[in-house]
């Protein structure tokens, strides 16, 4: 999947390097990028880089309806400006592109989570939708676990509230 990414994401940005398809005798860079033992240089802005490189595989599944594998093991570490965070799960409650009340409803709906459960709340904007995401889960059964008592405690959210891969605050 992450390969698959970065080369619609290369071809994508970086329209230079998908060679004319009529020359059969230079491949294209997907076909490139496909052949073992071949490389690809690319030069542009390294934030672009880091983004394709460290992946929003995360997002881009969570987007497309996929579920992501419980068996991956890998464990990525970022530092942000509020500290380290790792890899891990939340749930999300609420999720919204209303222009009007999307902000309004997302923080009305952390407050009574937050009253309610122990569990850390995150209202982010990420255009263009505001998401209510909630606690900082190391695996995807502890997330499972919360995701079903505040679906118990508020049937009314329940069809929106799902276990989604985020960065997660170290403890």
């Amino acid at each position: 999947m992450r390969s698959l990414n970065l080369i619609l994401l290369l071809t994508l940005c970086f329209p230079s390097l998908a060679l004319a398809a009529d020359n059969d005798s230079v491949p294209n860079i997907v076909e490139r990028l496909q052949t073992p033992g071949s490389s690809v240089t690319v030069s542009g802005p390294a934030g672009l880089f880091e983004r394709a490189i460290s992946g929003t595989d995360a997002e881009t599944a969570e987007e497309a309806g996929e579920e992501s594998g419980e068996d991956e093991a890998e464990e990525r570490t970022v530092t942000s400006r509020r500290g380290q965070k790792v890899a891990g799960y939340r749930v999300q409650v609420y999720a919204d592109n209303n222009v009007r009340n999307a902000k309004i409803e997302a923080r009305q709906r952390g407050r009574r989570v937050g009253s309610m459960f122990p569990y850390a709340t995150y209202v982010t904007y990420a255009s263009p939708y505001w998401r209510l995401r909630v606690g900082d889960f190391r695996s995807q059964a502890e997330a499972n676990k919360a995701a079903a008592e505040i679906k118990k405690a508020f049937p009314g959210y329940s069809k929106e509230v799902r276990v989604v891969r985020d960065y997660i605050q170290s403890r």
